[in-house]
């Protein structure tokens, strides 16, 4: 007979994987955006000798929130039936992809990568768009 807790180390990975599958692609892609974010953030101090649990955990707070903020658009949008023609928590998981690139991307050039001027430029017009052409 199988125990409990083999039973749940298990299925708790083909359940988490069955709620993220479930989970709008855009947010899917926030969550793994923010993963590597905090990856290459982490490499970067930890290349540069200042690993620090204070930056960590702000990062982690602004994650969160970001997060948090996409869950109640959505429980708004739909608890109050709003249709304003476009998924409002799919938009705000956008534009959050969108800032987690950018902070990729500042990570490689800290990280000693020089980025190809293109790809500077493609970022900024993104964000750009992203803000409402707000600069």
């Amino acid at each position: 007979m199988i125990s409990t807790e083999r039973k749940l180390l298990v299925g708790a990975p083909g359940a988490l994987l069955g709620v993220f599958m479930s989970m709008h692609p855009l947010f899917q892609a926030l969550l793994i955006l923010q993963a590597i974010d905090f990856a290459t953030g982490f490499l970067v101090a930890w290349s540069n000798g200042v690993i620090s649990s204070d930056a960590s955990r702000k990062g982690f707070v602004k994650k969160a929130i970001a997060l948090l903020l996409v869950i109640a658009v959505k429980v708004l949008t739909t608890a109050y039936q709003v249709d304003i023609g476009i998924d409002l928590a799919a938009s705000v998981s956008g534009w959050f992809c969108v800032t987690e690139v950018i902070s990729i991307a500042e990570n490689a050039a800290r990280a000693g990568w020089t980025l190809p001027a293109f790809l500077t430029k493609a970022l900024a017009a993104v964000k750009d768009q992203a803000e409402g052409g707000r600069k």
